[in-house]
C-alpha cells in the first residue's frame, strides 16, 4: 500500500507562474511543486519584454502592469539582473492611441514623445506617433527564473500528475508519477500552474467538456531571430512589431522579432505542448516587410546577420465575455477558477510579468481556506528527494538546435521577396 504524504498545497507546474506561487506561499504553508519538465518550462519562451501598461485599453489592466512591472524591477535589481538592456521605444497609431493614451496619467505611466533611433524611418510606416517608455522592463527571463527558483529548488520534484480521487466536490488525494514511482500525495489545496497543461489537469478532474474548452486559449508564437555584430541595441514597437534586443557572447546581439497578427488564430482546450506549431512563413514574410518598411538600408544590414525561427505556444485565457486576454480590454489581465472544486485552484497569467500578481490573489485564496496545518515533506515522508536541481535552464530563442542561416537562403526558405 503506498505510503499517503500529508501537505498544505501541491502545486502542478514548474514554470515562473509555479516556482513564484512556491515562493509566496512557503512561508506560511507546507508545499511541494511537481513538474515533469522543469527545464522546459513554456515560462521560456518568454522573449524578456515587460510593459509597464501602455498598451492596456482598461485602466485597471494597466494599473496592474504599471505596478509589476514596478515590482519586477526592484525584485530583478536586488538579484543583479539586469531589468533596463535597453530603453524601449514605440511608433504608434492615431486609432491605436484613441484606445490607451488616456490611461497614462491616471495609471502613472512614465512616458516622453521622442523620435525612434536613427537606424529607423518612422515616415515609412503608417501614420504614427513615436515615444519612448522609460517604465518598461527588457532582461532575460531565463536568468530571472533561475534566480527564484533556485533557493526552492529541493522542493521542486521531477514528477507528473497520474490521477487524483475527488469526493464531494474536493481532492483527496493525489497520485503522481515520480520519474516511474507512483506518489499518494493527501494535499489540503491543489494548485495547477501549468500553462497549457492546466486543460489536461482539469479533463483528469473529470470537468465537463464544454468548460475545459472555454477555459483556455492557445496561440502560435513565431520569433524571428536576427544575430551577428552589428545587431543595433535597440528594443521598439514599430506599429505591430515588436523588436527586441539582447547582448549576445564575443560582441554579438540578437534581435527578437514578434508580429502580432491582426486575428490571431487561437486553438482552444487541450493542446500537447511538446508540438510545435507549424512555421508560417506567410507571418514571417510579413514581419521582414514591416521591419524593412521601419529600417534603414534594411538589405544591407539583412547581409550581415545570421537569421533562424522559432515557433512555441503562448497561452491565453478568455475574458469575462469570451475576448482573449491578451487584448488587456478587461480590468483583470489573469484569469484564476476554482470549476466548483472546494481545494483546487487553476490560474492563466496573461504573461510572464503577471506572476507575482496571480501568486499574491492564490495566496489570498488559499488563506481563505486553511490555517498551516502540516510540516514540509523531508526525505523521511518516502516522497523522492527535490529534483529540480541539475536542469538546464535557458530561453528557448538561446537553443543550440536552432539552425542558423545566412540571409539569402534564409528569405528564399521563407518566400521572402522583397
Amino acid at each position: 500500500m503506498l505510503q499517503t504524504i500529508p501537505v498544505d498545497v501541491l502545486i502542478l507546474g514548474g514554470g515562473i507562474q509555479g516556482v513564484t506561487l512556491m515562493r509566496e506561499l512557503i512561508p506560511e504553508y507546507s508545499v511541494i511543486l511537481v513538474d515533469d519538465e522543469f527545464g522546459e518550462a513554456e515560462s521560456l519562451h518568454f522573449h524578456g519584454y515587460f510593459s509597464s501598461g501602455w498598451n492596456a485599453a482598461n485602466l485597471q489592466a494597466a494599473k496592474i502592469y504599471r505596478y509589476a512591472a514596478q515590482r519586477w524591477n526592484r525584485e530583478l535589481s536586488n538579484s543583479g539582473v539586469i531589468s533596463h538592456i535597453t530603453d524601449f521605444h514605440a511608433a504608434l497609431t492615431p486609432d491605436f492611441l484613441k484606445e490607451v493614451e488616456g490611461n497614462w496619467i491616471d495609471a502613472a505611466i512614465p512616458f516622453e514623445e521622442a523620435e525612434l533611433p536613427e537606424i529607423f524611418a518612422p515616415d515609412n510606416l503608417p501614420s504614427n506617433r513615436r515615444f519612448k517608455f522609460p517604465g518598461d522592463l527588457i532582461f532575460d527571463g531565463a536568468e530571472a527564473y533561475r534566480s527564484i527558483s533556485e533557493p526552492l529548488r529541493q522542493q521542486i520534484h521531477r514528477g507528473r500528475l497520474a490521477s487524483f480521487q475527488v469526493k464531494d466536490s474536493a481532492i483527496e488525494r493525489v497520485t503522481l508519477d515520480m520519474d516511474g514511482q507512483s506518489c499518494q500525495v493527501k494535499p489540503e489545496l491543489v494548485i495547477s500552474a501549468c500553462g497549457a497543461g492546466n486543460a489536461e489537469v482539469i479533463r483528469q478532474l473529470g470537468i465537463a467538456e464544454e468548460q475545459i474548452q472555454n477555459a483556455q486559449m492557445v496561440r502560435p508564437l513565431h520569433m524571428l531571430l536576427a544575430r551577428g555584430p552589428n545587431i543595433p541595441p535597440v528594443s521598439a514597437f514599430l506599429i505591430d512589431l515588436i523588436v527586441m534586443y539582447h547582448p549576445l557572447e564575443n560582441g554579438e546581439g540578437l534581435w527578437i522579432l514578434t508580429l502580432n497578427p491582426e486575428l490571431p488564430r487561437f486553438k482552444a482546450g487541450v493542446v500537447d505542448m511538446r508540438i510545435p506549431p507549424e512555421i508560417d512563413n506567410d507571418l514571417l514574410c510579413a514581419s521582414f516587410q514591416r521591419l524593412s518598411s521601419a529600417m534603414v538600408a534594411f538589405e544591407a544590414w539583412a547581409q550581415g546577420c545570421q537569421w533562424s525561427v522559432y515557433a512555441g505556444w503562448k497561452t491565453d485565457a478568455p475574458g469575462p465575455d469570451g475576448d482573449p486576454l491578451v487584448r488587456l480590454e478587461y480590468p483583470i489581465p489573469y484569469q484564476l477558477d476554482d470549476f466548483g472544486l472546494q481545494n483546487f485552484l487553476a490560474v492563466w497569467p496573461n504573461h510572464w510579468g503577471l506572476a507575482g500578481d496571480v501568486a499574491a490573489d492564490a495566496h489570498e485564496w488559499a488563506g481563505s481556506k486553511l490555517k498551516s496545518r502540516h510540516p514540509q515533506p523531508g526525505v523521511q515522508s518516502g516522497l523522492p528527494a527535490g529534483a529540480g536541481s541539475g536542469h538546464v535552464i535557458e530561453n528557448r530563442w538561446q537553443s543550440d538546435k536552432l539552425g542558423w542561416q545566412p540571409w539569402k537562403d534564409f528569405a528564399r526558405q521563407v518566400g521572402y521577396h522583397d
